[in-house]
């Protein structure tokens, strides 16, 4: 599809009347000419007034676009966002966040100076729900900042996968390289943001924080329902074996990067069965650590084996994660 505009915010909306307002009044109240961008609002089988209150926005402003589908999950109303946009530039806010309306010029600006751009980083503040501060994410401190790199660099240097809403990445990047977020993991903006990375020529991280995460405190990571935090558990191991085939597509053409992207899924790797053993009391009685631990067995990832990026990790792999009496 043709570019129409500079950038396009793709934002998903399920049920959430309480805050789409929020959200599309930041960026309506920044100082961007409006002819420079759209918003996409992809509403995913909602069942609340937000579906109204996206559709008078609509009403009155020629640059929003609301899309509409059966609840398939943010994964798929992201994809289909980013196919429809016009934007030369992706950015997808989630529809209970909001941006900083004051720090929008400067992102057009460093788009606008730094010709063939990829992606630029930006830096997230969270925030509760009532606006304290809670801290900053997605600053990357062992990448160099302000100065432009390649994606490849970048992950050799320690890039680490995370929020998308933190890169704003040139639309033809993505359909080019035919990376989309995969449906139904809990964790799709690690997937994704892991692939892109090192098919991007151009990136630029900056220090600049325009993009607002408001905490909630119902999330998915929160919950203690039996399924949602063994769904949420068990996805990690996706992640693993999504990093393995990158590090193995690169194991030829470039054997330094390959080898970054193996450790990192050794670490995701070790991570997950840390958490297993530091909340072994409140998961193991509702069946998250038998049940991770044998989707575990059944993938050839524990017990654990292959080289850990420290030796410490190497010690308490075998002297301690090995053993799995601890977690049961």
């Amino acid at each position: 599809m043709e570019e129409k505009y500079k950038l396009s915010f793709i934002i998903p909306m399920y049920n959430a009347e309480k805050y789409i307002g929020n959200c599309l009044d930041s960026i309506l109240n920044s100082d961007l000419p409006q002819d420079q961008y759209e918003v996409l609002v992809i509403d995913d089988g909602s069942e609340d007034k937000g579906t109204e209150i996206a559709l008078n926005y609509v009403d009155k402003y020629c640059n929003i676009s609301y899309l509409v589908q059966e609840n398939q999950g943010q994964s798929t109303a992201r994809n289909n966002g980013i196919k429809q946009s016009q934007g030369e530039y992706i950015w997808c806010v989630d529809s209970d966040d909001k941006l900083d309306s004051k720090q929008l010029q400067r992102v057009f600006g460093i788009l606008n100076d730094n010709e063939n751009l990829d992606i630029l980083g930006v830096q997230l503040q969270r925030v509760t729900e009532e606006g304290g501060i809670l801290g900053k994410e997605c600053s990357q401190p062992t990448v160099t900042h302000n100065q432009v790199l390649s994606g490849r660099d970048a992950i050799i240097k320690g890039y680490n996968p995370s929020s998308i809403c933190a890169l704003i990445v040139k639309r033809e990047l993505i359909l080019d390289n035919n990376i989309f977020f995969v449906k139904g993991i809990t964790h799709q903006d690690v997937e994704l943001t892991y692939r892109l990375m090192p098919r991007a020529n151009k990136v630029l991280f900056t220090d600049i924080v325009p993009y607002i995460y408001i905490n909630h405190p119902n999330s998915t990571s929160k919950s203690l329902d039996p399924q949602k935090k063994i769904k949420y558990v068990k996805d990690d191991i996706y992640i693993i074996n999504s990093f393995k085939a990158l590090s193995d597509y690169y194991a030829s053409s470039d054997p330094l990067l390959s080898k970054v992207i193996f450790n990192r899924s050794q670490n995701v790797l070790f991570s997950l069965i840390c958490s297993l053993f530091k909340n072994k009391k409140r998961w193991k009685s509702i069946g998250v650590n038998s049940i991770v631990l044998e989707e575990l067995k059944r993938e050839k990832m524990y017990p654990l084996k292959g080289e850990f990026d420290s030796w410490k990790k190497r010690i308490i792999s075998r002297l301690v994660f090995n053993k799995e009496e601890f977690f049961l």
